[in-house]
């Protein structure tokens, strides 16, 4: 009987090649790479270019999809690294024809200029993708770098990688880059493994994956409750088989991080490592047989949902489905712990569901923008999850999903100020869209960028500096939310620091989609500081109104 596993030798150029189309599965983990593994996979290259020799990097494991495309079962970290080295070289050439052959190994420029995410060869998860395009991708992107990430994100884990690889191969010349280039794209071996459907690719990422290395933490728990059960030799296949099928819905790092919001459940408490504390936690509250049959499906299921945006309430499911998708924009993964609670508890009551992540929607916004620090941020959720577990009333003026008149005045005075941080930025643009009359909800995987109308960095000469003489009052507002539109990533690649009339030329050309946050510039003449601060206090009063509806309240 044939396997359907197709496997082959084949270069770094034939998997980054024009027509194919490369993608994280939906709950893949994130960027993961530290330097040190970096600055090894590019001594590595460097050591082979220098030679002439080959570099083998390993097996990359995909899932051939219905609509031809691919996903990267195992190799996301090192293609990932690698589309960044090429994306640097690329950026550092100067010689047309050598920028044009790194750009094809990262994408099709006429059909990124049109908007076409196909164009792109290789496409993150849904958090990591937009900056991925930004600050990667995207021609010259390496080197004006304006997509910001904090240093806490996996962004920030990339941004830091680029500053590595920018040093490294800005300290060669420019031949011997065009020298590594070649070996890049030639000489990068490695065993292209194909295979018909999921569980095969599974199967191939754990012969591969697990044979001398640490095992996962949900790997450790797995085998913990399996002893603990008292399991047949049937009865154990049965389950490790279904445990690989949640693994699978979810992804290695998406178990790992249900077993922990479970500990946190039964523990309410998130210290200690997950693996030595989750027996402790809940095999001493519920018998290892009925927590594999009854409990982690449920919890799998609920979780599913929330990583997806699409909890099931019927009627409701529209209402309850927004606030989870403007929760999924936040910086931080908190909000899951409740929301996790919430869902698996209460099934029933839509209405209720919809008023819920309403407010935990709000909630999760102020968490993000007001409580700053990481230990006060974690009690508010805490407690707000304590509320949820101890069945008690969450809507009340004094709950913990409300807020004192003096936190709406500190809210109201942060959404003034200035948002630095690439997902901050990103999170409040998009949910500004969704507040405006005639707005829509963006999906993380729209081609939807911020732009900033007064570029962020002006340049000495530029035209900007006669209407914005002061460049502090340029630094006080070039990241307000007065100064956000959303555009297609190619128009903001564009627009870049053109003057306002060339920019909105561009905003409302013919074929151009235009969001509800840039309409309101279709009959704008000037932008200057005045009218950046007078839309900025229109924007946050919008928001501030979907927020808080009832001054009382």
């Amino acid at each position: 009987m044939e396997s359907g596993i197709r496997a082959r030798e084949c270069s770094l150029s034939a998997i980054l090649a024009p027509g194919v189309l490369l993608r994280m599965p939906p709950y893949q983990r994130s960027y993961a790479w530290q330097g040190d593994e970096v600055g090894e996979l590019l001594s590595d290259l460097w050591r082979a270019a220098s030679r002439g020799k080959h570099h083998f990097i390993g097996a990359i494991v995909l899932v051939e999809m219905d609509d031809r495309s691919f996903l990267v079962v195992d190799g996301q970290q090192r293609l990932t690294t690698l589309s960044m080295i090429l994306a640097v070289l690329r950026d550092l050439e100067t010689d047309p024809h050598y920028k044009a052959l790194a750009h094809t190994m990262i994408g099709d420029p006429d059909r990124a200029n049109r908007g076409d995410d196909t164009a792109w060869r290789l496409t993150l998860n849904h958090i990591d993708t937009p900056y991925f395009r930004e600050a990667v991708q995207t021609e010259g992107a390496t080197r004006q770098r304006d997509a910001e990430a904090g240093q806490a994100t996996n962004h920030g884990r990339m941004s830091t990688n680029l500053d590595l690889i920018e040093s490294y191969l800005s300290q060669l010349t420019a031949s011997q880059r065009r020298q590594l280039f070649e070996t890049i794209r030639d000489r990068i071996m490695l065993v292209r493994v194909v295979v018909p459907d999921w569980d095969g690719g599974y199967d191939v990422f754990r012969v591969l994956n697990t044979r001398g290395k640490a095992p996962n933490t949900h790997d450790i728990i797995k085998t913990e409750i399996l002893q603990r059960g008292d399991f047949t030799e049937e009865e154990a296949s049965a389950h490790a088989r279904r445990w690989l099928d949640h693994e699978s819905t979810l992804g290695a790092n998406g178990l790992d991080d249900l077993l922990n919001y479970i500990r946190q459940l039964y523990s309410r408490s998130s210290k200690g490592k997950v693996a030595a504390e989750f027996s402790k936690a809940v095999l001493s509250r519920v018998d290892a047989r009925t927590f594999l049959d009854q409990h982690l499906p449920d919890y799998v299921s609920t979780y599913n949902a929330i990583l997806r945006g699409e909890p099931d309430y019927g009627a409701y499911s529209d209402a309850v489905r927004s606030p989870i998708n403007h929760l999924r924009l936040l910086d931080h993964h908190l909000w899951r712990v409740p929301a996790l609670a919430y869902l698996y508890r209460q099934r029933e009551n839509g209405a209720e569901a919809a008023e819920f992540f309403s407010l935990l929607e709000r909630f999760g916004f102020v968490m993000m923008l007001y409580v700053t620090n990481s230990d006060a941020r974690r009690k508010q959720y805490a407690r707000l999850t304590k509320a949820i577990l101890d069945g008690k009333p969450l809507f009340h003026r004094n709950g913990p999903l409300n807020f004192s008149r003096e936190d709406k005045r500190r809210i109201r005075e942060r959404l003034t100020g200035r948002f630095v941080n690439f997902m901050q930025r990103r999170a409040i643009a998009l949910r500004l869209n969704a507040a405006l009359e005639n707005g829509q909800q963006i999906s993380s995987d729209e081609d939807a960028s911020v732009e900033h109308v007064l570029p962020r960095i002006v340049p000495e000469e530029s035209h900007w500096n006669r209407i914005w003489p002061s460049a502090a009052v340029q630094r006080e507002l070039a990241e307000t939310a007065g100064n956000f539109v959303i555009v297609p990533r190619h128009v903001n690649r564009i627009a870049d620091r053109l003057e306002f009339r060339e920019k909105k030329k561009l905003y409302f050309a013919d074929g151009v989609r235009v969001f509800a946050l840039t309409e309101d510039l279709r009959g704008r003449e000037t932008w200057t500081p005045d009218d950046v601060r007078e839309r900025t206090e229109q924007l946050v009063d919008i928001l501030m109104g979907v927020w808080f509806p009832d001054p009382l309240g």
